[in-house]
Formats: C-alpha cells, sequence, structure tokens
C-alpha cells in the first residue's frame, strides 16, 4: 500500500469515525431527555404544578409520536426515490433511523410508562453501539447484532406487553422481512440495487452463516417464551445477552 493509498485510507476512517461519534452525541442527548422524562413524567408528585407539568410532557409524547411517524414515512419514501435514481441515500436513511427512534422511544414510553423508560434508558446506548459497529467494525456483526436486539425487544414485549399480542407479532414481521433481504441481498453478494442506484451494504466475501443462525435463535427463544409463559421470557433476555457476547467475541477474534 502506497502513501496515496494510506491517506484516502485514513481520510476513509476518520470519515467514519466522526459519523459514529454524531451517533454517539445524539444517543447522550436523548439520553439526558429521558433522565428528565423519568423526573417530571414517571416520577412526579401530587402538587398541582407537578400534574400540569406531566400533561403537558404527555402531549408532547403525543405529538411527537405522530410527528415521528409521519417523518418516518416520508423519509423512507424519499430513501426509496434516491435509491432508485443514483444509490445516494444517506440523508433519507439516517432520518428515518432517527424518526423511527423517536416514534419508538416516544410510543414505549406513552404504553409503558416506567418499564417502557427503563428499556429506553437500555436501548438508546444500544443503538449508539449499533452505529460505532456499522461504521468501525464489521458488517456482518451488525446486522447479526440487529436481528439478536430484536430478538431481545421480541422477547421485552412478551414480558411486558402480550406472549402472542400485536407488538410481539410485529417483531417476529420485522424479523422475517429483514432476515428475508439479506437473503436475497446474499444472492447479489452484497450489493443492494433499486432502480439505477447501487449501494453495498456487505462484502462480496461475507459470510451469512452467523446472521441467519441470529435469526433462527431470535425466533426460537421469542417462540419458547411466548408459548412457555412470561416467567421464561426473563432467563432467555440472559440467554439473548450471552449470544451477543458470543458473536461479539467470535467476530473479534476473526478480525486478529
Amino acid at each position: 500500500m502506497d502513501r496515496n493509498e494510506r491517506e484516502a485510507r485514513r481520510h476513509q476512517e476518520d470519515r467514519a469515525l466522526n459519523k459514529a461519534l454524531i451517533w454517539v452525541g445524539v444517543a447522550i442527548v436523548l439520553e439526558f431527555l429521558l433522565v428528565l422524562v423519568n423526573r417530571y413524567y414517571i416520577n412526579y408528585n401530587t402538587s398541582t404544578e407537578s400534574i400540569n407539568r406531566v400533561l403537558a410532557i404527555q402531549a408532547a409524547l403525543v405529538g411527537l409520536r405522530w410527528a415521528s411517524l409521519a417523518a418516518l414515512v416520508v423519509c423512507v419514501v424519499w430513501m426509496l426515490v434516491q435509491l432508485s435514481k443514483n444509490g445516494n441515500a444517506v440523508l433519507p436513511g439516517v432520518l428515518a433511523i432517527a424518526a423511527g427512534g423517536l416514534l419508538l422511544c416516544s410510543h414505549v414510553i406513552l404504553n409503558f410508562r416506567d418499564a417502557g423508560l427503563r428499556m429506553m434508558f437500555w436501548m438508546v446506548p444500544a443503538w449508539a453501539a449499533l452505529a460505532l459497529v456499522y461504521y468501525l467494525y464489521q458488517r456482518e456483526f451488525f446486522f447479526s447484532a440487529v436481528i439478536s436486539g430484536l430478538g431481545l425487544l421480541g422477547l421485552w414485549f412478551v414480558r411486558h406487553a402480550s406472549p402472542l399480542g400485536l407488538y410481539t407479532i410485529l417483531v417476529v414481521v420485522v424479523l422475517v422481512l429483514l432476515t428475508l433481504g439479506l437473503f436475497l441481498l446474499k444472492k447479489k453478494d452484497g450489493l443492494f440495487q433499486l432502480g439505477k442506484g447501487k449501494a453495498r451494504l456487505l462484502p462480496a466475501e461475507a459470510n451469512y452463516s452467523l446472521i441467519f443462525l441470529s435469526f433462527v435463535v431470535s425466533l426460537v427463544v421469542i417462540a419458547l417464551a411466548a408459548f412457555v409463559g412470561g416467567s421464561m421470557a426473563y432467563y432467555l433476555l440472559y440467554a439473548m445477552v450471552a449470544w451477543l457476547f458470543a458473536l461479539l467475541v467470535y467476530y473479534t477474534v476473526k478480525m486478529i
């Protein structure tokens, strides 16, 4: 590798690091807002001022939920149009992820209150960690972690919502669609194509075995928790965390 190639690679790594740090910064801000919500919306006292503040925060969360849903739809349509034209859909893709995150946060807090907020306290740092993995680590691990994370989310809904309710079914549908998309991506050697646009999501030599195995593991644990009982979901949550740790160790060793 000559000097120009090293410089180009260094600049590329710096850009990736800067993008990842932006997501980390956003996660820190969102975590701070969650702390405020916990203080003034969840753990409030019975004074008139406090109750009025709770009502104002609830109205803001409802407004945020609908605004982020509308923004998500617009950004997804925009992203698909951009991909079909020239493949450059970074901005709408980023905005769609941000809108989806805000939609999930507001909806879970409104519907699950204290338990939902506690889950968000964990999900936001996990979201930032996924951004670091996407930009700085192996893409194979990123998709394995996303699928395993959906498995964790499904287990949480089994435990705190309904074993066979709408939320659990929705997570399973997203899991199936994402895995199907990755299966189609495998046939095209990791190259996503829509119309004239192309975007490489995975290296051509990527190994999809653990990605698909993560799907099977996630589906199995959600099914076990749903049909055996909510108490099983509690222990399976730790099993999924152990699976994620095993994936991290494997991909780290693979890089050495």
